[in-house]
């Protein structure tokens, strides 16, 4: 117990197509090459994106910061002021959202009000994903302008000063390690090994756990496979707004477990199951069961009506997430994640089942599609500071609370309403009518 864990956290930023990832490559085939198992490298294009050093210069000191991904490289001068001022030729000045995700929308709406950069202050520091969409989805939408986060930067407000964001970024390939036991179909249990700064929790653990519980099932000759994804933290070359669980979705493109069992955000707090709908009844015993969440590599297996259970503590590590601070674990937390996991691998999960003809369509061609037509992910806004993202009936979400929200998405996939939103009902059943 803890070689992968301790091996993955020495590395600082293990982010897709860096050499430093390669190298943790190499290292986890020969540490899992038993004559028992077999290997499968799933290539997938990726950007890779390396803060090389960001720091902010203001009266003669050169603070130190985190770029925020993924910005790209730039030289800005001007002016600290507060993000709800004058911000237009000048560097805003924001603290983090309660919802760290939002900080996209402060930055989106700092830009529109002319603001040459931003930077967050606070403690502490993060790497948050920023993009120039609203929504989340596969349509290119780069970063409006830079933005890096600093442990303390609200005193300097008022005086002049240089951000220098010095990243690089280049067009690459990474790889997913797929390892199993069998050439049948059969389970996976999956992690991402990609994190930002240290990633203890966030995903090393679940790395760990990962392959603590497909070893020991190899070992009892149960048929599994074992899923360790690149690029869940980003990002295709094009740096989409649904920027997460690339990896992950180039290989389910293509090869589909029977059931897929993630972990992801373990080693803290107390780990839940997330899991589609269909599965509860057959997860019951193991713990207590809830929707799924989207931040997962789950969420295109969700989004597509397929089988998944995410284990996760993500609710319990807000205070961490990435952040320098992500760098203890539990150990015993650890092991409960694994053992856990073995018990739903073994799960068999019945088959989806609803009536289509009861929301006005014609039967789909198989009960998955069925499923998805019905339960998937919408992005919700109540206003353009902050987006809600839930897995949900779609057709009694859009007819009960359309009208609530100004702006409703389904996740990945086409914008339903701007405004107006008591319409989406109507517009998301023609969609649907057209398999859209």
């Amino acid at each position: 117990m803890a070689e992968v864990f301790k091996k993955c956290t020495s590395y600082g930023d293990l982010v897709a197509g860096s050499p430093h990832e390669r190298e943790f490559l190499q290292w986890l085939l020969a540490f899992l090459d038993t004559p028992s198992i077999w290997f499968h490298l799933s290539p997938v294009e990726v950007l890779h994106w390396q803060d090389a050093g960001t720091r902010l210069e203001v009266e003669g000191a050169a603070l130190p910061g985190l770029a925020m991904p993924y910005s790209q490289a730039a030289s800005v001068e001007g002016r600290l002021v507060p993000v709800d001022g004058d911000v237009e030729g000048n560097i805003a000045v924001a603290e983090f959202p309660p919802d760290v995700d939002d900080a996209k929308y402060v930055v989106i709406d700092a830009a529109r009000r002319g603001a040459a950069a931003v930077v967050f202050t606070g403690r502490p520091p993060r790497r948050i994903v920023v993009a120039g969409e609203h929504g989340y989805k596969f349509d290119a939408a780069p970063t409006p302008v830079p933005a890096a986060s600093f442990e303390d930067v609200g005193s300097y407000v008022g005086r002049r000063a240089r951000l220098e964001v010095n990243t690089k970024s280049r067009v690459t390939y990474s790889y997913s390690l797929v390892a199993f036991n069998s050439f049948e179909n059969t389970p996976m249990i999956s992690a991402h090994w990609d994190h930002w700064l240290v990633g203890a929790t966030d995903n090393c653990a679940g790395v760990e756990a990962a392959v603590l519980a497909f070893s020991e099932l190899v070992a009892d000759d149960v048929p599994v496979a074992l899923g360790l994804f690149t690029a869940e933290e980003g990002v295709a070359p094009h740096t989409p707004s649904f920027y997460w669980a690339w990896g992950s979705l180039n290989y389910l493109k293509r090869w589909r477990p029977t059931l897929l069992v993630n972990i992801d955000v373990v080693g803290v707090g107390t780990p839940r199951i997330y899991a589609t709908p269909y599965l509860h009844e057959a997860l019951k015993g193991l713990g207590p069961v809830e929707a799924p969440e989207a931040y997962f590599d789950s969420v295109h297996y969700e989004r597509w009506g397929l089988p998944s259970v995410t284990i996760s503590s993500l609710k319990d590590t807000w205070g961490l997430y990435h952040s320098p601070l992500d760098a203890q674990i539990e150990a015993a937390n650890v092991l409960y994640a694994a053992e856990l996991a073995k018990r739903i691998a073994k799960v068999k999960p019945p088959t989806p089942s609803v009536r289509l003809e009861d929301y006005g369509l014609p039967p789909a061609d198989d009960s998955y599609t069925a499923w998805s037509l019905v339960h998937n992910y919408l992005v919700v806004f109540t206003d353009f500071n902050h987006s809600d993202i839930v897995y949900t009936d779609v057709f009694r979400f859009l007819k009960r609370r359309g009208r609530e929200h100004r702006r409703i998405d389904l996740l990945g996939g086409p914008t339903l309403c701007v405004n107006t939103c008591g319409e989406a009902f109507e517009t998301y059943r023609d969609l649907s009518l057209l398999r859209l």
